[in-house]
């Protein structure tokens, strides 16, 4: 294991230490390895429950179960740069996105949504997303056009 990865897993034991020694144990405390990851490395912009800072970090509890049902939402998913550019592995990122996709599925999200999966990751982690902004605004047109309303700030 490289010192980045020591570094990390001593982030996590601290965390969870951190969590035991306040007593905040259960739904404070992140449950799965991938909830523990969204914490340490997406919480921080996108927030606890995934609500973003608007006009200037998208909510994923909206737009995430929108930008899944489109192929041109999931390469989206995975090559925007705060994805893309994550210290996370991955696989990793592959099980964060997958817990984000079922944490925040709406009722018209399919039961069969297609999990992302390490292979996904690597080929689309090495396509940098120029343009985010536009492709935003052109995903959300799909979404419209489709019959899902877009977050307005999206």
């Amino acid at each position: 294991m490289n010192g980045a990865g020591r570094g990390r897993g001593a982030a996590v034991v601290a965390l969870a230490g951190l969590a035991l020694a306040a007593g905040r144990v259960g739904a404070e405390t992140p449950a799965s390895r991938a909830e523990l990851d969204y914490v340490l490395s997406c919480q921080g912009c996108h927030g606890a429950d995934g609500r973003g800072a608007p006009h200037k970090v998208p909510a994923l509890k909206e737009s995430l179960p929108k930008l899944m049902r489109f192929a041109d939402g999931r390469d989206f998913v995975l090559r925007v740069p705060g994805a893309a550019n994550s210290p996370l592995s991955d696989a990793a990122l592959a099980d964060v996105l997958n817990w984000l996709a079922l944490r925040f599925r709406d009722a018209d999200s399919p039961a069969d949504l297609p999990r992302f999966s390490a292979a996904d990751v690597t080929g689309a982690r090495h396509r940098p997303l120029v343009g985010v902004h536009r492709t935003r605004r052109e995903l959300a047109a799909q979404m419209t056009a489709a019959g899902l309303a877009s977050p307005e700030d999206y």
